[in-house]
């Protein structure tokens, strides 16, 4: 007999993948729609598909949710799907639109070596991405760390500091968009999706592990608590940036514009 909690609990899983493909899609229809990079950052793009492709690694080990009424092979499909989907796009992104790629614009981190005098003001590494990706994954590298330290997990150091690494991939990715955003002021609507649907994959994701108990009254993971704290944690990261595009929304901006600016 299907349990309907159990469907549920399959159908928001399925639809937190849906939401993660949409997101190259939005991309992809941004690069071919404007036929620029512009406003893009590679920073962020690069990490949400590195995020999709060892995530892949969890069907290996046995990781990742198991449906209960949906047929199994239907999630590790998507994630190939998605993890394709991501690599065809940043490769797209690097060989047909890098010389629009706002790369001065590209920046987060680069403040921090600026600050400690690592590179000069006038170096021409302030427009290297290479750079600004070492401190964006020199931060995940040590969040990871500090995540594994409160993390429950019965199992090894690896297998428990590759789950960390992934989900604090996963906190950080849009923070170098978001930089970006509040760069240009104003973000075009496909754009703007991309963030909105990260956002509604989270949410998802946070929907299972709330209604999780209410279907399997007999399990309880020992995780839940922490996971339920990360993924509202990353909504509230991208919270700014949802406000403004819900206040676009109900104005009826073409684009969601960033900050108190009117339109005039």
């Amino acid at each position: 007999m299907v349990s309907f909690g159990q469907l549920g609990l399959d159908l928001l899983i399925h639809c937190s993948d849906l939401c993660i493909c949409g997101t190259f899609v939005v991309v992809f229809l941004q690069l071919r729609k404007r036929r620029s990079a512009a406003g893009l950052s590679l920073q962020t793009l690069a990490t949400v598909v590195g995020a999709r492709v060892i995530h892949l690694i969890s069907h290996n080990i046995q990781l990742h949710y198991s449906p209960n009424v949906f047929p199994w092979f239907i999630y590790p499909i998507m994630d190939v799907v998605s993890a394709c989907a991501g690599v065809a796009l940043l490769v797209s992104f690097c060989f047909y639109y890098y010389p629009s790629y706002e790369k001065e614009k590209d920046n987060f981190g680069i403040h921090i070596f600026e600050r400690f005098e690592l590179i000069g003001k006038n170096s021409p590494l302030k427009t290297n991405p290479f750079v600004a990706a070492s401190f964006l994954y020199g931060v995940v590298a040590v969040l990871a760390l500090m995540w594994y330290t409160v993390r429950r997990s019965n199992h090894s150091f690896l297998v428990s500091y590759f789950c960390c690494y992934y989900e604090a991939m996963g906190a950080v990715a849009l923070i170098p968009q978001l930089w970006m955003f509040h760069q240009d002021k104003r973000v075009s609507p496909l754009l703007a999706n991309f963030v909105v649907l990260t956002a509604m994959h989270r949410l998802f994701t946070l929907a299972f592990w709330i209604f999780y108990p209410r279907v399997f009254y007999w399990r309880y993971p020992d995780n839940r608590g922490i996971q339920m704290a990360s993924e509202t944690l990353n909504i509230l990261i991208l919270s700014d940036f949802l406000f403004y595009w819900a206040r676009s929304k109900i104005r009826g901006d073409s684009e969601v514009i960033i900050g108190d600016n009117s339109l005039v």
